[in-house]
């Protein structure tokens, strides 16, 4: 479920939001009563017989508020970063994919309202896996027309007015024919002085992966330690991997030659499957 709150939308908190990864601790709400807005399920895949699907909008503010809904082209960096792209002439044929309904709804606080989708695969698409975000973005409240006196005692000029946009995105991902993907965990290294675990997804294969990564401390002797955690991590085609960087928990001291198992694996509610994992020994 991603939750709305008042944030501008950027191609960092878009990233952020889409994959699943912990944002920075958001401003206090804007003026203008935009509200908070979350949506269900936070990803959707079409895959084998699937053709329809249902999100699920509510307003849990204190404002009525409006949400105008797009589909936008957004792709994965190396750092695992999304950032919004313009439509090309390869790109643009993936938009008839996707039809949905409605394409902005007003909610009143506590209201909710379902937002329907349908896929319809043309009769010649090529196998693989394609993908396209779904954008919710919150439309600003009309601003109150001045009075006539107040027009006259302007003062000369160009007065500008800047209007944060506030909103959330999700993928949409289509899978046609026969698609695979293999993940590994590559390159692992232990900052000490960061507090910190780097290495890298690595994918092959026409599919993309996602899933929630753990790193535990495996000790000589006693029970195992969870040293981080993260979900909902996605590595996107057509990249074959990201890096990360996963903060260990504060005040958990890591001793020299301590053995740290990194695991990947499916979501619980997805199965909960084990996708890769590697075992590293700190320097």
């Amino acid at each position: 479920m991603l939750h709305l709150r008042s944030r501008v939308i950027s191609s960092l908190f878009l990233g952020l939001l889409a994959l699943g990864l912990p944002a920075q601790t958001p401003p206090p709400p804007a003026d203008g009563g935009i509200g908070d807005l979350l949506v269900a399920p936070t990803r959707v895949v079409f895959e084998e017989r699937k053709r329809s699907a249902e999100l699920n909008l509510s307003n849990i503010g204190q404002a009525r508020a409006t949400f105008r809904i797009s589909l936008v082209r957004m792709e994965m960096d190396e750092m695992g970063g999304i950032k919004e792209l313009p439509f090309d002439p390869g790109t643009e044929n993936l938009r008839p994919l996707f039809r949905f309904s409605p394409r902005q709804v007003t909610l009143d606080p506590r209201e909710s309202q379902t937002v329907r989708i349908q896929v319809r695969k043309p009769a010649q698409l090529p196998e693989g896996e394609y993908r396209l975000h779904m954008t919710f973005r919150a439309v600003p409240p009309d601003a109150p027309v001045p009075a006539p006196q107040a027009v006259a005692e302007a003062p000369k000029g160009i007065a500008i007015k800047l209007t944060p946009v506030y909103g959330i995105a999700i993928p949409l991902i289509v899978r046609h024919g026969k698609t695979s993907a293999s993940i590994s965990i590559t390159a692992p290294t232990f900052d000490a002085k960061g507090g910190v675990l780097r290495f890298r997804l690595d994918r092959s294969g026409n599919q993309s992966v996602y899933g929630d990564l753990k790193a535990t401390l495996l000790p000589a002797a006693g029970a195992p330690e969870v040293l981080a955690e993260a979900s909902g991590l996605a590595v996107y085609t057509p990249n074959s991997g990201r890096t990360v960087t996963l903060p260990i928990r504060s005040g958990q001291p890591i001793p020299p030659g301590s053995r740290i198992r990194i695991a990947y694996s499916q979501p619980v509610l997805d199965g909960g499957r084990l996708l890769a994992e590697t075992v590293m020994t700190t320097p």
